[in-house]
């Protein structure tokens, strides 16, 4: 079972919405998208919602709509308070390093069914049973991840280009905090991940040690 972090980057994405109270930021991954705010991940956001991704044709907006409706649960409002804050802010989160798993992760949800659902202890969404067991979680969190300055900063070459306790992930090419929450994010090696990670590379993805 995957093993990923989001709730504390959620929470720094809420604050910086809330902070900045408009969807209308410069970029697809500053701020809000996950701990977002900042510009590094704004050229892989510039596609238009209206674009068709994937076999199915949704476009980006119905995407998100099918992700922001499957997971707003009664009462299951850890993420987010509406299926309209959810758009709103997972909108600022599109990133092309994560597109193929936001398209797979979005044809699985739009088929589930109520059914399908349960709200965890701690007010997190979670699919029963094993439908989208390998989808879903992946794309969101992966956007979520690079929307994240401490995931995903400055653009590097070398660890040597990045500030503090910086690594430089040599799957986004972009500086990594060692100290810092990123589930989902892309990586080659598990020197690519935050020190509480590790690269799961079936998944191409940073999952929990």
């Amino acid at each position: 079972m995957k093993q990923l972090v989001w709730s504390l980057p959620l929470a720094f994405l809420l604050a910086c919405s809330a902070g900045t109270g408009s969807s209308g930021s410069d970029n697809g991954e500053g701020g809000s998208g996950g701990e977002g705010g900042s510009g590094p991940g704004s050229s892989s956001s510039s596609s238009s919602s209206s674009t068709s991704s994937g076999p199915s044709g949704l476009t980006e907006m119905d995407r998100l709509q099918v992700f922001c409706e499957k997971t707003m649960l009664a009462g299951c409002a850890a993420w987010f308070t509406s299926a309209a804050q959810c758009v709103d802010i997972m909108s600022k989160t599109q990133s092309d390093l994560c597109q193929d798993k936001w398209v797979a992760e979005t044809d699985c949800l739009g088929k589930t069914q109520a059914g399908d659902w349960t709200c965890n202890g701690f007010g997190e969404p979670e699919i029963v049973g094993t439908v989208c067991r390998d989808e879903y979680g992946f794309g969101s969190y992966c956007r979520i991840a690079v929307a994240t300055p401490d995931c995903y900063g400055a653009a590097c070459m070398y660890s040597a280009d990045c500030s503090g306790d910086g690594v430089c992930n040599d799957a986004t090419k972009h500086c990594v905090q060692t100290s810092a929450k990123c589930g989902g994010l892309p990586c080659k090696y598990s020197a690519d991940c935050p020190s509480a990670f590790t690269c799961n590379d079936a998944l191409g993805q940073c999952v929990l040690n």
